[in-house]
């Protein structure tokens, strides 16, 4: 059976069923008909986040990924920032 990745485009050729939002399975590739094994759905998943874990760059690239703009007063150690990026989130 052959997959197509619906967000990067890869065709791959499988013995096996894919299973995953992202695949939808290529059953008429002549004629570009693709059709879904399974409906494919948005889902939302919360995801816990350990940011105790996290060294300081890495609490700052996280805070640039979600649009949180820390202060100088934010970054003065591992705890402000950690607060101000929870605050950000409630």
């Amino acid at each position: 059976m052959k997959y197509k990745n619906i967000k990067t485009g890869a065709i791959i050729d499988s013995p096996f069923k894919l299973l995953g939002k992202n695949w939808v399975e290529v059953t008429d590739e002549k004629e570009g008909i693709q059709k879904t094994t399974e409906t494919v759905e948005e889902e939302y998943v919360e995801e816990e986040i350990d940011l105790e874990a996290m060294t300081n760059n890495q609490l700052e690239d996280f805070a640039k990924k979600h649009d949180i703009k820390l202060t100088t007063e934010d970054k003065k150690n591992k705890d402000t920032r950690i607060a101000a990026i929870v605050k950000a989130f409630e």
